[in-house]
C-alpha cells in the first residue's frame, strides 16, 4: 500500500470515528475532503449523505445518493437511503421506486421490506403488506414493529379477532408496548368489548397520560355504554387534534384576551363558535347556536367553510370565514364542545332544528328535471370519503343495492361525487339509475343543488355521511345504513332517539353483513313510502 492510500485509510477511519462518536462537523470535514478521492468517493458521497438526514437537509442528502448510484446503479444502500428520505417527505411514489431497486438488488433488504409494506398497508392494499410483514417475521420473528403492523393489516381486513391475538403476541415480546396496546384497544371496541377496550385505553394512558388518541376511544367506548359524561369528557380530547383550529385560537386570545367558554353568563357578550371536523358534524349541532341564543342576550359569531357557510345562514348568528371584521371576542368554543355543556345543563339532548336555507328557483328549475322520472324517487349515497380512517366500515359498494335499484317499482339517483359514479357502470346499473355526479354542485357553494335535489325526492338512502345530516336537517324521509358498531352519534340516537325525527335507522348485526341489510330495506321501503 503506498503513502497516499495509507493517508486516505488513515482519514476514513479518523471520519468513521468522529461520524461514530456523533462529532457531524468534524467527521463532515473529512468526508468533503475524501469525496475527491477515486478511491473513497463512493463511501465519502454515503456518509455525506448521511450527515445531511442528521441535519434535515434531505435535498442535499439525496444529491450525494443520486452521485452514488450514477457510479454503481446497484449500491444497495444509498438505493435505500433515497427510498427512505422520499418515505420520510411523504414523497410515496419515488419512495416505492427507490424501495422496490433495492429489493431488486437485495430480495432479503428487511428495512425496504417494512418500509414498502407500510405504503401498500397506507395504500389500502393490505394483502401485499400483509404479505410482506411476514416475510420479515420469518427471519425476524421477534420484529415487534413488524408484528404491530401485520395485526394493524388485519384490522383493516376487518379480521378482528386474528387482529387481538397478534397484538396480544406483540406484548408477550414487550409488555409495554403502547402502539400494540393501543391497537388492541381499538380492535375490542370493534368487537364491542367495551370494558376490556377501557382497560387497555387506560393502560396507554398510564404510559402517556396525556395521549389523545387513547383519551378520543375511551370517549367512544363511553358513548357506547351511554355513560354520556365521561364520554364528553373524554371526547375533548379531540381538540389537541384540530392543529389549524389551535393556531387560530392562539391567534385570538393574544389579540382579544378572550377566554374558552364552559357555563359562565354570557349576556351582552360576543362569543365565536368556531366550527369543526366534518360537513355532518357541523350540520348535526350548530342547533345548539341556537340554544346559545335562546339561553343568553349574547352576539354569537360562527366560523366556518366560505363553501358551505350559505348552508348556515338562517341561524342566530353572524357567519364568518376569516377574521379581518371581528372588533371583539371575549369567549370562544368549538361548536361540537355546545352538547356537553348542554347536557351537563339539561341532562338530555337537543332535538334538531330545520335550518337550511330553501331556494326557490332551484328547487323549481329541480322539479322540472325530475319530473320524468316515475314516483316514489329515492336518491342513494353509497360511499363517504375514502380517506376517512375507517371508511372500510362505513361505505358499502353499490354492488349490494342492485336487486333494489332494478326494482321498476321506484325510480333511483345517485348523488354520488368524487368519480363514485363509474361503479353504476362497472356494475351494469346505468339502465336503472340516474346518476346525477356532472350536473350537480358545480359552483363555488358546496350542495347547492343537493339541497333542491332533496327537497324533491321521496327518500334518501345513505351511509353515515354529511348527506344523512343535511338531509335530516332538511326533514327529509332518510334511511341510515350503520355496520354493526358506528360512530358514537348513533349510540346516542338508536338509544335516545334525540337527533332526527324524520331519520330511520338499520345496522349490521356483524361487521359489514352488506347482504343482510340489503334485504332489509326492501322491507323498510313498502313501510316508508306508503303515503
Amino acid at each position: 500500500m503506498d503513502t497516499n492510500q495509507v493517508f486516505l485509510q488513515k482519514k476514513l477511519n479518523s471520519g468513521i470515528k468522529l461520524f461514530n462518536e456523533n462529532k457531524i462537523e468534524e467527521a463532515e470535514q473529512c468526508f468533503r475532503y475524501l469525496q475527491s478521492e477515486k478511491k473513497t468517493q463512493l463511501i465519502a458521497f454515503f456518509y455525506l449523505g448521511i450527515i445531511k438526514i442528521k441535519k434535515n437537509k434531505t435535498n442535499e442528502a439525496k444529491q450525494y445518493f443520486f452521485k452514488i448510484l450514477e457510479i454503481n446503479h446497484n449500491h444497495e444502500m444509498a438505493s435505500l437511503n433515497l427510498g427512505l428520505v422520499y418515505f420520510q417527505e411523504k414523497n410515496i411514489k419515488n419512495s416505492k421506486k427507490y424501495l422496490l431497486n433495492t429489493l431488486k438488488i437485495n430480495s432479503e433488504n428487511s428495512l425496504a421490506k417494512y418500509h414498502l409494506a407500510l405504503i401498500n398497508l397506507f395504500d389500502k392494499e393490505y394483502s401485499k403488506a400483509e404479505k410482506l410483514f411476514k416475510e420479515i417475521l420469518l427471519k425476524e420473528p421477534k420484529n415487534i414493529n413488524a408484528l404491530n403492523n401485520l395485526g394493524i393489516c388485519y384490522s383493516k381486513q376487518i379480521n378482528f379477532e386474528k387482529a387481538i391475538r397478534i397484538f396480544n403476541e406483540c406484548l408477550v415480546i414487550r409488555n409495554n408496548h403502547q402502539q400494540s396496546i393501543l391497537n388492541l384497544a381499538n380492535c375490542l371496541f370493534q368487537i364491542k368489548n367495551y370494558e376490556e377496550s377501557i382497560r387497555n385505553y387506560n393502560k396507554v394512558l398510564e404510559l402517556e397520560e396525556n395521549h389523545t388518541i387513547a383519551k378520543i376511544g375511551l370517549s367512544k367506548c363511553y358513548f357506547a355504554l351511554h355513560d354520556y359524561n365521561k364520554a364528553f369528557y373524554f371526547y375533548e380530547a379531540r381538540k389537541k387534534r384540530q392543529f389549524d383550529k389551535l393556531k387560530i385560537i392562539d391567534d385570538l386570545i393574544k389579540k382579544f384576551n378572550c377566554k374558552e367558554w364552559f357555563e359562565e353568563k354570557l349576556d351582552d357578550k360576543t362569543i365565536l363558535i368556531l366550527s369543526e371536523q366534518g360537513i355532518g358534524d357541523n350540520l348535526q349541532f350548530a342547533r345548539y347556536i341556537y340554544w346559545l341564543k335562546e339561553r343568553f342576550n349574547c352576539n354569537i359569531i360562527f366560523y366556518i367553510n366560505k363553501k358551505i357557510s350559505y348552508l348556515f345562514k338562517n341561524c342566530p348568528c353572524k357567519i364568518i370565514d376569516n377574521f379581518s371584521e371581528v372588533g371583539k371576542i371575549d369567549f370562544y368554543q368549538h361548536l361540537l364542545t355546545l352538547p356537553y355543556i348542554y347536557y351537563k345543563i339539561e341532562s338530555k339532548f337537543k332535538k334538531c332544528i330545520p335550518f337550511i336555507p330553501v331556494d326557490n328557483k332551484n328547487n323549481l328549475n329541480w322539479k322540472k328535471k325530475l319530473e320524468k322520472l316515475k314516483k316514489p324517487l329515492i336518491a342513494i349515497q353509497w360511499k363517504g370519503n375514502e380517506k376517512f380512517v375507517d371508511d372500510q366500515q362505513r361505505s358499502i359498494p353499490i354492488k349490494y343495492f342492485s336487486d333494489l335499484i332494478k326494482n321498476r317499482n321506484y325510480s333511483f339517483i345517485s348523488l354520488q361525487k368524487d368519480n363514485f359514479s363509474s361503479e353504476i357502470k362497472i356494475n351494469n346499473l346505468q339502465e336503472y339509475i340516474t346518476d346525477l355526479s356532472e350536473q350537480i354542485d358545480l359552483g363555488d357553494r358546496s350542495f347547492f343543488d343537493t339541497v333542491s335535489i332533496l327537497n324533491n325526492i321521496d327518500l334518501l338512502i345513505s351511509v353515515d355521511t354529511s348527506m344523512t345530516h343535511l338531509a335530516s336537517t332538511m326533514q327529509i324521509k332518510t334511511l341510515l345504513l350503520l355496520n354493526s358498531n358506528p360512530d358514537w352519534r348513533w349510540h346516542v340516537e338508536l338509544k335516545e332517539k334525540c337527533f332526527y325525527d324524520n331519520l330511520e335507522i338499520i345496522k349490521t348485526n356483524r361487521t359489514n353483513d352488506w347482504i343482510a341489510i340489503s334485504s332489509i330495506i326492501k322491507d323498510k321501503l313498502r313501510g316508508l313510502l306508503k303515503n
